[in-house]
């Protein structure tokens, strides 16, 4: 049998990264550091979309899904929504996921801080990184106490909550003011038909 790790980015998967480099060209000017997942696949679509930008890629383990944090739970979890919006996931499991997008968070910021100043492009897996997202959303909001805090929040909060994580390729989450945006892929991929990752892995690009 086929070992997760080891699966490699398909011809489609390629096609997506070179259309995703394109069509947010302007977005991803801005990026001087990227993070990828170490497997296979996300380690090749990292690469693919940090070439043209001059970059090479940090692998970070703990964006990898198959971790100690991948509970049981967590696992009947994705069996039971399957593709649908991380909203809904939340909504029928509560607090199944907190612990892992935690521990991403914490892998992220502990390399992070190591890292050039400027924007940074995070390369992960769909459905958790849209968790790691909903972090970085946190962690990005105005400070407790301002006015636009809770406005900010649910805005930002919208915007990665709706988007289904089987259709999701990134979204753009920025400084304070800025708020979150999805970062639909040209060449789209219908994952619940996928046969083997033949969709595009899923991209978090944070302004500085």
């Amino acid at each position: 049998a086929e070992v997760d790790a080891e699966r490699e980015l398909t011809e489609k998967g390629r096609s997506q990264c070179e259309q995703f480099g394109k069509a947010w060209a302007s977005t991803l000017h801005g990026v001087t550091n990227v993070l990828a997942s170490p497997v296979r696949r996300t380690a090749h679509t990292a690469a693919l979309v940090a070439e043209p930008l001059g970059l090479g890629v940090t692998p970070v383990e703990g964006l990898y899904f198959v971790q100690p944090w991948r509970t049981a739970e967590m696992k009947a979890a994705d069996a039971d929504v399957g593709y649908a919006p991380v909203g809904e996931y939340i909504s029928r499991h509560p607090g199944v996921y907190d612990k892992a997008a935690e521990m991403m968070a914490t892998a992220v910021a502990e390399r992070s801080g190591r890292l050039v100043p400027g924007d940074l492009l995070i390369v992960g897996h769909a459905g958790y990184l849209s968790f790691l997202a909903l972090e970085v959303v946190e962690a990005l909001a105005p400070a407790s106490g301002s006015s636009e805090r809770d406005e900010w929040l649910q805005a930002a909060r919208k915007v990665v909550l709706d988007a289904n994580v089987g259709e999701v390729c990134g979204f753009e989450i920025g400084a304070p003011g800025c708020g979150a945006r999805y970062l639909p892929n040209p060449e789209s991929t219908d994952f619940a038909a996928a046969s083997s990752n033949d969709a595009f892995i899923i991209n978090l690009k944070v302004a500085s």
